[in-house]
C-alpha cells in the first residue's frame, strides 16, 4: 500500500512538472466599434472558451484587453459590448510563451445574433513581436546557410549592421540583443552552419521573463540532434 502511494505521489509530480515547463501564451488587442473607425469601446464585456470552461473580461477605458497565462492552443474569443452585435472571433491560435495580437471589430446592433469572424482576417501582423521560422522555410530560404539573414529577411524589424555582422532589432543598439543556441546564452549565432538549423526564433517586443531583462530582443536558435541529421543523410541514400 505504502508503495502504490509513493507511485501516485511520483507520478502526479511529473505531471506537474512538465505542465510547469509549458510556456503560457497572451491573447491581447483593442476593440473597435466598427471596421471603417478607430473609435474604441470601452468595458466591453467579452470572455474566451478553455478547456476549464469560460474566461471572462472587460476592455479598458482605452479599448484594450488582455488574456494571459493561456496554454498553447486554439481559442475562440466572443466580444459582446453593449448595443452592439455579440462577435465571435473564431480559432485563434495561442503559442508557447506567444503574444498573440487581435483587434475586433464590432458592428451596432443588427438583430444578427453572434456575427462569426475568421482569425487569419483580423490578426494584426505589424504588431506580432513573436517570429518563428520553421524548418521547412528555411530549408526553402536563399539565406538557409546564415541565420542572421534569414532573420533580417523575414522582418523588417531586424537589420544587419554592416561590416560587424551584429543584429539591430527595433533601433536597438548593436549588441544589445541576446542569443539563445539550444537554451544556452551565447554571444553570437554566425558560426552554426545553416545545415544544422532546426529551428529559429525572434523577439522582438514583449520578451518573455524566462530570458532575463533585455530590451534589445531575443534571437533563440535551435539545433538539430544527431538522429536528425542522421534521418537526413538516410533519406538522401
Amino acid at each position: 500500500m505504502r508503495i502504490k502511494i509513493t507511485l501516485l505521489i511520483a507520478v502526479l509530480g511529473i505531471g506537474n512538472l512538465l505542465n510547469a515547463q509549458v510556456g503560457l501564451g497572451t491573447i491581447s488587442g483593442h476593440i473597435y466599434k466598427s471596421d471603417d473607425s478607430t473609435e474604441v469601446i470601452t468595458l466591453a464585456r467579452m470572455w474566451i472558451e478553455t478547456e476549464t470552461g469560460k474566461k471572462y473580461n472587460k476592455s479598458s477605458l482605452d479599448g484594450k484587453y488582455k488574456f494571459d497565462a493561456l496554454r498553447p492552443g486554439v481559442y475562440n474569443l466572443f466580444v459582446a459590448p453593449a448595443n452592439h452585435d455579440t462577435t465571435l472571433v473564431g480559432g485563434i491560435q495561442v503559442s508557447p510563451d506567444g503574444i498573440t495580437t487581435v483587434d475586433v471589430f464590432c458592428t451596432s446592433n443588427t438583430s444578427l445574433g453572434v456575427v462569426y469572424v475568421d482569425f487569419n482576417a483580423v490578426k494584426i501582423e505589424k504588431d506580432i513581436v513573436h517570429i518563428k521560422i520553421l524548418p521547412e522555410d528555411i530549408a526553402h530560404s536563399m539565406n538557409a546557410r546564415d541565420p542572421k539573414s534569414l532573420l533580417v529577411g523575414i522582418s523588417s524589424d531586424i537589420q544587419q549592421v554592416e561590416g560587424t555582422g551584429e543584429i539591430i532589432i527595433r533601433g536597438s543598439r548593436p549588441g544589445d540583443a541576446v542569443y539563445y543556441v539550444d537554451g544556452v546564452k551565447s554571444t553570437d549565432i554566425s558560426s552554426i552552419p545553416g545545415v544544422a538549423l532546426q529551428g529559429l526564433e525572434a523577439f522582438t517586443g514583449g520578451i518573455p521573463a524566462k530570458y532575463g531583462d533585455t530590451t534589445g530582443g531575443v534571437v533563440v536558435l535551435e539545433t538539430k540532434s544527431y538522429f536528425d541529421l542522421y534521418y537526413a543523410w538516410k533519406a538522401r541514400q
